[in-house]
């Protein structure tokens, strides 16, 4: 589902270059539940970036479910990430003034799904995280496990073929961040390919791989034998 060959990307800083990705060759099939680890300054968050379609690597291909992401245009990668990846961020980036069930309807807007078929789909993906009794609240009336389920929700309501998690339990304490990845394991186990961007051991145990970046480059590959399961 995901085939990166070669992926390098360079940033201009003042009068220095800096090599952030240095040739990454990675895989990722569907259905796979992938951490992406690393400490600060590794690469790893410019390399989820480029999976996630939001920046494009200096040289080397991109593929995303066959498509070569390296050639689209700015319009044509937002349709990609519109349609093709569920973002879940540490900080949750939901709306306040919306109820939590608009919050979720948000990218079907820009799909120019009609507005009763946004609610319904985003009732459902609620209801699948959990949270079909809160649809009218504010987020500011949730704890913040359960805004993290509604951006998780929000990830979902378009089907994506991939998740991808950037530090998602960064904000929760201990028994929350626990709960959240319950429901990663539970979202893998139905289907749904996630790759997870953490620098924490105990989120990466989640994972079935893990892939480990340092200074630009995919040091390790494996599979996680001492995989841990979230429990409810």
């Amino acid at each position: 589902m995901i085939s990166l060959r070669g992926i390098s990307k360079r940033y201009q800083m003042g009068e220095e270059e800096v090599l952030a990705l240095d040739g990454v060759d990675l895989d990722i099939g569907r259905n796979e539940y992938v951490a992406l680890v690393g400490a600060s300054g590794s690469g790893k968050s410019t390399l989820m970036n480029l999976i996630g379609c939001l920046d494009t690597p200096s040289s080397g291909r991109y593929l995303l479910n066959g498509r070569d992401t390296s050639t689209l245009r700015d319009t044509e990668l937002a349709q990609v990430r519109n349609r093709e990846i569920g973002f879940v961020f540490q900080s949750f980036h939901l709306l306040p003034r919306m109820s939590v069930l608009d919050n979720v309807a948000q990218p079907l807007v820009y799909r120019g799904v009609p507005r009763a078929e946004r609610r319904r789909l985003a009732a459902e993906a609620l209801e699948r995280v959990g949270l079909g009794n809160r649809l009218g609240h504010r987020p500011n009336q949730l704890s913040g496990g359960q805004r993290q389920r509604v951006a998780v929700a929000r990830a979902l309501v378009g089907r994506p073929s991939l998740l991808l998690a950037d530090e998602p339990t960064g904000n929760l304490d201990s028994r929350t961040s626990a709960e959240i990845m319950a429901l990663f394991d539970e979202l893998h186990h139905d289907g749904q390919t996630v790759l997870l961007v953490t620098h924490e051991p105990d989120i990466a145990a989640h994972c079935e791989r893990i892939v480990r970046v340092s200074d630009g480059r995919v040091v390790e590959d494996a599979p996680n034998p001492g995989r841990k399961r979230g429990t409810h």
